[in-house]
Order: C-alpha cells, then structure tokens, then sequence
C-alpha cells in the first residue's frame, strides 16, 4: 500500500477549520478540509490554543489528534507538512519554528508576515534552508483566473491600457490578496510594479485597527497604471478588477467567481466611432472553483517531486507586501511616488 503523505495544522478558527461547515461555501472551504479530501494525505493532527469543537472535526475525522501546542504537535507526529492558518501577527514566528523544527513543505495564509522587516527576513531563511513556502494567495490556485491569465497574454483584449480595482477590509489584510491577483494577471504584459502613491481613505470604513484603509496607484513596468480603491465590508464584500485593453474590456466581478468581456463595436449611436458592447460574453462564472483542492494539490507536488514548485512562494507574497509598504510609506508623505525595491528572488 502506497504510504500516505502526513500533514499537521496548526490554527482551527475560521479558514483553518469551521467554514468547513458554512452550507453556501464550496468544499473544500478550509484547511481542514482540503486535506481530508485529498487522497494522498493522511491528516495526523490540529494544533488549537482554544477548544476545539469535537463533534464538528469528528464530521472531518476521528482520527486526528488534537494539540495545544503546535511544537509538541510537530515533533510527535513528524508530518511531511504543515499548514497554518492563525492570526497574521504569529505567521513570522510559527512559520520560523516549523523551519527549525525541520518541516520543509509549508502551507501559509496571507500574508508572509506582519510586517516586511519580518517577512524579509523569513523569505531569506527560507532560501537558506531550501523550503518550499505556498502562501494562500487563492486566486493562483484558481483555474479560471489562470486561464485567464493566458488569455490576456495571448492577445485576448488586446494591449492592457488601464486597470481599476476595489478591495474590502485592510490593505494587508485583503488588500494583499487584490495586489498580488493584479501582478498574476498583468506582470507577463506590463512587468512588475515599480512605482506607487498611496492615498489614506479617509472615510470611516471598517478595517481592523492595525491595518489601514489605502487607495492608491501602482505603476507597472511598461507605464501602464492600475488603480486600487478600498469600499466598507459592511455594506458589502467587493473583489472587482476592471481590465482595460485596445480590444475590449474584461470585467472580473462577484467576489472573483464571475468574469466577463466587453467587446468592441461599431457605435449605433455615433457615426465612425467605436464603443464597448453593452451587453457582456461570460469567460467564467458564477460559480466558485475549487481553489483549496489546487492548492493541497500543489503542496502534495511539492513533497513528491523536487522540481515542482509552488504557484505562489514566499517571494511573490514578499513582494505584495514590499508594494503594500511602499503604498503605506506614500500615504504618511501626502501621496508622493515611491519606488519598489525588490529583493532578487
């Protein structure tokens, strides 16, 4: 019988383990979760500072053992991986330990850490212990987004000439995940982001207290401009990206699950004139992919086979935070450029 890969969790809140059971999400919709429905994964133990609901992670298994400390954890059961998903401010040190604790494939929710000296820091140990890193950015792991991807590569709306975009709750906390979807898409036609203004949002949104509301513009490469907005949480989620390209327009809308493409046409209005179609060609959507299911697929590579690598590394979510410092460095300095300085990868 072929030997199971052996994976330990460490966090049972909301992403880690109980949105498992919220009925309107696709599942697998945890960390939890996604590693039970893999096939090549044993799930061997949870680490929890708090209680766990055991009625509930029966429902996942009856065979997982449950620590409350993550470092007993790892050393007794010696998994082959380890996924975390705690508060932002303990990524830095659980991620550290587990490197030390010789865990050399990591599964980690956004961000790298809580702030870039510490993230700087933690992607230069993970080179130099040569561990692989797959942060949870979840629109990499998404294969319609990927697709996507390809598809503005190829030419599919023509030259991208400009990019609006919206986020909810904290430029770290979930500005981050917009950031780093923005690059994915764009990087391979426009290069990276070099250049931003950040601009505080001075309405009174909800966002946590050590994680600022900022609207801003990031300069690609090749000059082309992307703007970022922040909205209110509590008067609805938002994900939207607005691509503008010479052929068309691509319209990426309900919290990413739907995209769609404006095409170009002659106006019924205007002679000699053009104009974007009013009515839209769905390319996706609506409904969610299953981004968990790619994502323990690509860390179960990652333990297989040495050359496989992960579709969004500490250097990528390093570099999204680099951009969101430098957003914020703007922001305290009345909205002045900034220049992005990157680490070699």
């Amino acid at each position: 019988m072929k030997k199971k890969i052996s994976v330990c969790h460490i966090g049972a809140g909301r992403i880690g383990f109980t949105l498992e059971f919220d009925k309107k999400r696709k599942r697998p919709a945890s960390h939890l979760g996604m590693w039970k429905s893999n096939k090549d994964i044993k799930l061997s133990g949870v680490s929890e500072k708090k209680d766990i609901n055991k009625k509930l992670l029966d429902k996942i298994s009856k065979n997982i053992v449950v620590y409350k400390n993550f470092v007993k954890m790892v050393k007794n059961e010696k998994p082959d991986i380890v996924s975390i998903a705690t508060w932002k401010d303990t990524h830095y040190a659980i991620t550290n330990k587990c490197i030390d604790l010789g865990i050399k494939v990591i599964v980690l929710e956004k961000p790298l850490a809580n702030n870039i000296n510490q993230a700087i820091r933690l992607h230069k140990k993970i080179n130099k212990e040569k561990v692989k890193v797959l942060v949870n950015h979840r629109r990499r792991y998404d294969k319609e987004i990927i697709k996507l991807r390809h598809k503005i590569n190829s030419g599919f709306i023509g030259n991208i000439i400009q990019v609006s975009s919206y986020y909810v709750y904290g430029v770290l906390t979930t500005g981050t995940h917009l950031i780093d979807t923005l690059r994915m898409l764009l990087c391979d036609v426009a290069g990276d982001i070099e250049n931003v203004i950040g601009i505080k949002n001075e309405f009174n949104f909800f966002h946590p207290k050590d994680d600022a509301m900022i609207d801003g513009i990031l300069f690609f490469g090749n000059k082309l401009k992307a703007t970022i907005q922040s909205l209110d949480i509590k008067k609805y989620d938002n994900f939207d990206i607005c691509i503008f390209g010479t052929k068309g327009k691509i319209l990426i809308s309900g919290i990413g699950r739907t995209g769609l493409v404006y095409k170009v046409i002659k106006s019924p209005e205007h002679s000699g004139f053009e104009e974007l179609a009013q009515f839209p060609k769905k390319i996706f959507g609506n409904r969610p992919r299953n981004q968990f299911g790619l994502l323990a697929k690509n860390a179960v590579d990652c333990v297989k086979n040495y050359k496989a690598k992960p579709f969004c590394d500490d250097y990528e979510s390093l570099v999204d935070m680099i951009v969101i410092d430098g957003l914020l460095k703007s922001s305290k300095k009345g909205g002045i450029k900034v220049k992005i300085k990157k680490l070699k990868k």
